[in-house]
């Protein structure tokens, strides 16, 4: 099966059994006032660039990002090794003095939020181990944070490896093999 096929397959799945199941702050790093929850966004390899979001798009964050760590054929199998890192935004409390100034108070929440998805990911991976349209998924499920946390951003990923049907040989190469 093509790799793109693939990763899009698992980009539907989380679209659809994952992502409305759980709305989470936007991000918003010019005025965290404004204070708005969404669905997490989906995509496939990458975050898109700030500018080039699509239509109708007014934050990529939150989001999962389905993507590939590896791949390997064999005579029977095709398999991925499929990384979705995960990124949350919470700024924490923040309040405006009677200046007009915004305190801000770290409060963690990101790191709750971040786990939530992830959890939530992983339990819809598990209940439903066929991908419709690309494989198998073969435990372990795997999990983390990155070490790093870019405040306000929280960032995790979780792995796994699918296994689908591998390429067809060609009749000559059964001969000769």
């Amino acid at each position: 099966m093509a790799t793109v096929s693939v990763l899009n397959a698992i980009k539907d799945f989380i679209a659809d059994k994952v992502s409305p199941g759980i709305r989470l702050q936007m991000s918003n790093d010019n005025n965290v006032d404004e204070y708005q929850l969404l669905n997490p966004n989906v995509f496939v390899g990458w975050i898109p660039p700030k500018g080039y979001l699509p239509e109708g798009m007014e934050s990529a964050i939150p989001c999962l990002i389905v993507g590939l760590d590896s791949g390997a054929e064999d005579t029977e199998d095709g398999q991925y090794d499929i990384r979705i890192p995960v990124a949350v935004y919470s700024p924490g409390l923040h309040a405006s003095d009677e200046s007009g100034e915004v305190d801000y108070t770290p409060d963690l929440q990101g790191y709750i939020d971040l786990l939530n998805i992830i959890d939530r990911t992983v339990a819809a991976l598990s209940k439903n181990l066929i991908i419709t349209d690309a494989g198998t998924i073969q435990k372990p499920i795997k999990w983390g944070m990155y070490d790093e946390q870019p405040y306000p951003y929280w960032y995790g990923w979780i792995t796994f490896t699918l296994v689908t049907r591998g390429y067809p040989e060609s009749e000559i190469a059964r001969k000769f093999l």
